[in-house]
């Protein structure tokens, strides 16, 4: 009777998130990592355990999508900057690493008898890594150790790698054998297929960003996107995993760095779907056979070998080329012996393809359940080590904590949201205050309706991941308790709305933006912002002659330089040519992970000129010093740039 109550839908559904909700907790409880826990409640709710569940259509259906999602989250959170910091030497320990692998598992297929597709699929089932351990160099704050960022770079190659080895499997394996012609055909539709997906997918998303208002027809335009790259690979002749991975390289090209909408795809991936996937891992995982076939046994034992040798010959090559120290090579091995994201789907697919057989399947899940389990506990060890070889800022940052007034409009949600990035980004804190005036027998209403509109900010910004503090403030003016505020909380910018119809002669952004600026010792940006940050595509610094004095350009770089990164987006500096070799040596100094671009600047601030500019390029000016400095400095070409350029701009103002 119970077994039956479980086959229905209410009774699948509650044993299903019972196993993914308990097994982790538990797997953690023993300092393990959760994935460990969810594979091993497979195997004990499934048809080789206790019975509870069946492998049947339902849960293959669920599981399917759980695998497209594993794949479009490591695309999502694959760091392309960190990987061409690092990526001469990246992509050494990559060839490495994957070579060594690769080889040595087709070896093992050869001696197991697999076929030539078999032996390949199963070496790059070893040549990826799962950086399992990297929370805990985060913990250690040890990453931007060198040879960590070589091995998180690495492993951009590695599961590429492995991904193209899987299409050419696969789609030899559809084609019924292995020929030029055919090989020449897929190869042919795969770049295709990558440059529509990774060059114009991108494109069409921002377009369609500018179009799109809420949350969740934003995350809907993000789900299809997906689905349509997977959908995509299977028409080619790859599998859909292919077409997954290259929809999270595009949406991660697309979306600002910790987008709202990127963190809710991926809370839904990895609360739901990838755990589903985890566990069919384990359902179709048949853990009696080592104890009833010793040929399982030895085949475990011939697995396991290959995949920690292979990896500890790759880390200790690249750690005597590159000359690191005992305990940078033990976390280089430590971090990239872990077998899990790539593996468990590649196995899987060999599997249902006929490539595997179920012996080797088990044996290679044991496999994967010892190397999740030892990565963390290597990493732990050895890791805190190169504690004193990462450089920490002692001062803190621009965006730590930011500053913003609200009120009821529409702009406060723009002004949130983009305060939001910037402080996630920067592991900052977002400070929103609404001002009630205290004068007059009104004001405990009035302080109550500032306190339900500061209730709104959450709700509109629908971002659990934002750490936000919500502040009501009494004050004679808006702008003195902005001031005071700020003051108080130690902000360390403030973002303010701006409606871009005066001049600085003129009191450039009204009154009380105007007292805030002139009146603050804090920097501010004055933002209008009318179009959708996700619609973004560069972000242009431009810098008139003589509105920065030298000694603040470093400053006024690293803020544009900031801002650019948490928006996903390259920055272009255009500069007068009074600035252009002081900009060219202070980039020579940062030398930014991050994609910039020096430009002469002309007569780009001319009205027709900005006409002709992308709507979805973000606009900043610099403002320094004292209200006559900037006054005399840029006159009024804020009001010339806001009354010609429909799209995003911004002020940003250092006073000194």
């Amino acid at each position: 009777m119970l077994l039956e109550l479980f086959a229905k839908p209410v009774g699948f559904f509650l044993i299903v998130m019972a196993i993914i909700l308990i097994t982790p907790l538990i797997s953690e409880r023993l300092k393990l990592p959760g994935i460990i826990g969810i594979i091993i409640g497979g195997m004990l709710i499934g048809p080789h355990g206790f019975g509870l569940l069946e492998d049947n259509d339902r849960i293959q259906f669920l599981s399917t999508i759980g695998l497209v999602y594993l794949m479009f989250s490591a695309g999502l959170e694959v760091d392309i900057n960190q990987f061409m910091k690092v990526r001469s030497r990246a992509l050494v320990f990559g060839v490495i690493t994957f070579t060594f692998p690769q080889l040595m598992g087709m070896g093992l297929g050869y001696i197991l008898g697999l076929d030539w597709l078999g032996m390949i699929l199963l070496g790059s089932a070893f040549a990826s890594h799962t950086l399992i351990a990297f929370p805990l160099l985060t913990k250690l704050g040890v990453t931007r150790n060198e040879a960590v960022a070589v091995t998180t770079g690495a492993t951009v190659l590695t599961d590429i790698g492995a991904f193209i080895v899987l299409a050419v499997v696969l789609g030899a394996k559809n084609g019924g054998g292995i020929s030029f012609g055919y090989f020449a055909q897929l190869f042919g539709l795969l770049a295709l297929l990558t440059a529509l997906i990774i060059v114009v997918l991108p494109r069409v998303g921002k377009w369609v960003f500018q179009k799109l208002t809420g949350r969740a027809l934003e995350f809907q335009f993000v789900i299809v996107i997906l689905f349509i790259a997977a959908f995509s690979a299977e028409l080619i002749g790859v599998h859909e995993v292919v077409g997954a991975f290259l929809a999270g390289l595009a949406v991660n090209s697309m979306l600002p760095r910790h987008s709202p909408v990127g963190g809710h795809v991926l809370f839904i991936g990895e609360s739901f779907f990838i755990p589903l996937f985890l566990l069919y891992s384990g359902l179709i995982t048949d853990p009696l056979t080592f104890l009833e076939s010793p040929q399982t046994l030895v085949i475990a034992l011939g697995v396991t070998f290959v995949a920690y040798v292979s990896k500890l010959a790759a880390a200790w090559v690249t750690a005597k080329i590159y000359k690191y120290s005992r305990s940078e090579f033990w976390t280089v091995y430590g971090l990239s012996h872990a077998q899990a994201a790539v593996t468990i789907p590649t196995l899987v697919i060999g599997l249902n393809t006929g490539l595997f057989d179920s012996t080797l399947f088990n044996a290679a899940i044991l496999m994967i359940l010892l190397t999740s389990i030892t990565s963390p506990l290597v990493v732990q060890r050895f890791a805190s080590d190169l504690q004193t070889a990462a450089a920490e800022e002692e001062s803190v940052p621009l965006f730590g904590r930011i500053l913003v007034p609200v009120a009821d409009t529409k702009q406060s949600e723009g002004l949130v949201a983009f305060a939001s990035l910037l402080a996630r980004n920067s592991k900052g804190k977002v400070l929103a205050v609404s001002v009630a005036n205290d004068r007059g027998p009104s004001q405990d209403n009035s302080l109550i309706m500032h306190k339900e509109l500061l209730g709104k900010v959450k709700e509109n910004l629908f971002d659990p991941e934002t750490e936000i503090e919500l502040i009501p403030r009494l004050a004679t003016t808006h702008a003195q308790g902005i001031l005071h505020t700020a003051r108080e909380e130690n902000a360390s910018l403030i973002i303010m709305g701006w409606r871009g119809k005066r001049t600085l002669r003129e009191n450039v952004l009204g009154s009380v933006l105007d007292e805030v600026v002139w009146g603050s010792e804090t920097p501010v940006v004055a933002g209008k912002l009318p179009l959708p940050l996700n619609s973004m595509r560069r972000v242009i610094f431009i810098v008139p002659a003589n509105a920065v004095p030298p000694i603040a350009l470093r400053r006024m770089l690293e803020a544009n330089l900031a801002i650019a990164k948490s928006l996903n987006v390259p920055l272009v500096i255009r500069a007068d040519r009074s600035y252009l070799q002081t900009f060219e040596a202070l980039l020579a100094a940062l030398e930014p992970d991050h994609k910039v671009a020096l430009e002469m600047l002309g007569d780009q601030l001319k009205p027709e000129r900005l006409e002709h500019e992308a709507v979805s390029d973000f606009l900043i000016l610099p403002g320094f010093g004292s209200r006559k400095r900037v006054q005399d400095t840029l006159g009024n070409i804020p009001e010339q740039i806001a009354k010609s350029f429909d799209g995003n701009l911004a002020i940003l103002h250092f006073d000194k």
